[in-house]
């Protein structure tokens, strides 16, 4: 019975320690990421184009981004995505936006997996804003949401696309050619991770105390939960 009576404390006293020892190194972290975006090229996109048919590096159904020094070329399903956008019949031109429909973008943003890579992944969102019932309805067809904006209502949809990036071949035919052309910001991520050795000397130091004062904790909790349940049992 006392070996029973005893597990709920130790499990305790584990529970107490993990608990101390765990916010003591999450509150005085010494590791830290920094993400910075390295800008690797700029380029302006002044039309569009549709691969019609398979080749050696290019899928049928993929939309070509025509830019003056490069072709960014995306995946089949997420040039439909895009082409059903494009193709929709709208009074005003939409809007390129961050996640906030309130800030723009100054440009396309095009992220490098590295910056040698010719691989990229684009994400942003397109704003429209609009009081047309039958503007309202192709947005909602294309599955643009709602967004309450400066006591207005704006539609706004959130776009991310892959794809292949190229150097812009000569003498090809432009389908769609943009009256202003597109900024482009091609950039890559890079992550890295630094220790605050101050910190981290400061944690290695504190640690041996505070599972101490845990382990203390939990032991002179232990006597008085066995002895009055003893006592009680005793008085029955």
């Amino acid at each position: 019975m006392k070996f029973r009576r005893f597990v709920p404390a130790l499990l305790i006293s584990a529970l107490t320690l993990n608990g101390c020892t765990a916010f003591l190194w999450g509150g005085n972290n010494p590791f830290h990421k920094t993400t910075t975006e390295k800008t690797v090229a700029k380029d302006k996109i002044h039309a569009f184009g549709v691969v019609a048919k398979d080749n050696t590096q290019l899928e049928t159904g993929s939309l070509v981004m025509m830019g003056k020094k490069y072709w960014f070329v995306v995946n089949p399903k997420d040039s439909a995505k895009l082409k059903a956008v494009l193709d929709v019949k709208l009074d005003k031109q939409f809007q390129m936006v961050q996640q906030n429909p309130r800030y723009a973008y100054e440009a396309l943003p095009v992220e490098l997996k590295s910056p040698e890579a010719q691989t990229f992944r684009s994400k942003f969102c397109l704003r429209y804003d609009t009081q047309k019932a039958a503007e309202i309805a192709k947005l909602k067809q294309l599955a643009f949401k709602p967004v309450e904006l400066d006591d207005e209502t704006v539609y706004t949809r959130c776009i991310s696309t892959e794809g292949h990036y190229y150097a812009t071949p000569k003498n090809v035919a432009e389908d769609r050619r943009f009256d202003t052309a597109v900024p482009v910001r091609i950039y890559y991520t890079e992550t890295k991770k630094s220790t605050d050795v101050q910190k981290l000397t400061e944690n290695i130091l504190q640690t041996p105390f505070t599972l101490a004062l845990d382990a203390v904790g939990a032991v002179i909790a232990v006597p008085y939960v066995v002895v009055s349940e003893i006592i009680d049992a005793s008085r029955k």
